[in-house]
């Protein structure tokens, strides 16, 4: 059986730490764990390229290490596919999508980090900054739902071959 999991590489994140300082600084301390999601996800009938879980205890205990002594606050995954086949400019805004969905309450007595849900399909902070490219989203999905059907049709195409063969 195969991991559905893996670990992101060096370069994404430098680019999440530069997205995180750039436009979060709130968050400067939260621990936050990023990894390629290596299967396709879906939601509501729509492709996932991104997602942020609040960490439980169990994934707390679990993620304890030299880098986040009390566990991960937040998972984001990434969707491999999409994110080799991306944009920088795209990457960055998954990111940042992602992590809008983080909100600090600096009077919380406990953990000062929550999930949020969208204001609206977005959020509006990014609707403005996109601007520029405001159906990205869907772009992006379509791409990548495009590419799982793609590596299916050849996977259906060999083993139609395969069963010729024999």
């Amino acid at each position: 059986m195969a991991i559905r999991y893996e670990d992101v590489t060096e370069s994404v994140m430098e680019m999440f730490r530069k997205v995180k300082s750039q436009h979060f600084q709130e968050l400067k301390n939260a621990k936050i764990r990023v990894l390629f999601d290596l299967k396709k996800r879906k939601s509501g009938g729509r492709i996932v390229v991104g997602r942020i879980l609040k960490a439980n205890d169990l994934v707390k205990h679990l993620t304890k290490n030299a880098n986040a002594e009390e566990g991960y606050d937040f998972i984001i995954t990434l969707d491999k596919k999409c994110w080799d086949h991306v944009t920088d400019e795209d990457r960055e805004k998954i990111l940042r999508h992602e992590l809008r969905h983080v909100s600090f309450d600096i009077e919380a007595d406990d953990n000062p980090y929550k999930l949020v849900n969208h204001s609206i399909l977005d959020f509006y902070e990014e609707v403005e900054m996109n601007q520029n490219d405001p159906r990205w989203r869907e772009r992006v999905a379509t791409l990548t739902e495009d590419i799982y059907e793609q590596e299916k049709e050849a996977r259906l195409e060999k083993k139609k071959k395969a069963a010729v063969k024999l």
